[in-house]
């Protein structure tokens, strides 16, 4: 991760800019994976109601540009169908900043809160764009699947790992 960001952790505050990000990160950067209707469909989820709420409980972390520009979160959640599992969760980073090691930075801080916090199991519910990452991580993949999104599916891989 480039010395100069920033990380913070989030606040309800930070909501209108995460979503903003999150809708832009996947609206570009998965749209090789996904269909028009698929990207229509997920942005639909970010702009719900709901999604404010998500992110509150998702422990989520922010990377800040040194100008206070939002350009990456992470996150994760206690996994209830796994004992001593955390769920990996709201990995986006922003189009100008991928394929810079800072999606890999961020998944390694929620990893290490969720170790922190005494979740040595993780767990991805991938979007099918962002495999290739999770698998440079150590991830396994499980099963696949697919989300629901608005009257849409888009296709996702369950992944794990043990943190070392």
């Amino acid at each position: 991760m480039p010395e100069d960001i920033v990380l913070t952790p989030y606040q309800p505050s930070d909501a209108a800019a995460v979503r903003v990000l999150h809708a832009l990160a996947f609206r570009q950067l998965a749209a090789g994976h996904h269909t028009p209707a698929q990207i229509v469909a997920h942005e639909a989820l970010i702009a719900a109601e709901a999604y404010a709420a998500d992110l509150a409980r998702s422990h989520l972390i922010l990377a800040c540009h040194p100008a206070g520009t939002l350009i990456a979160t992470a996150g994760w959640l206690e996994f209830p169908d796994r004992p001593q599992t955390a769920r990996i969760r709201k990995v986006f980073v922003h189009p100008d900043w991928a394929r810079r090691g800072l999606g890999h930075a961020m998944v390694r801080a929620a990893e290490a809160a969720a170790a922190a916090a005494g979740y040595p199991h993780l767990y991805v519910r991938a979007n099918i764009n962002a495999v290739p990452l999770y698998e440079r991580l150590g991830y396994v993949a499980e099963s696949h699947g697919v989300m629901p999104a608005g009257g849409e599916s888009l296709p996702v891989v369950y992944m794990s790992r043990r943190v070392s």
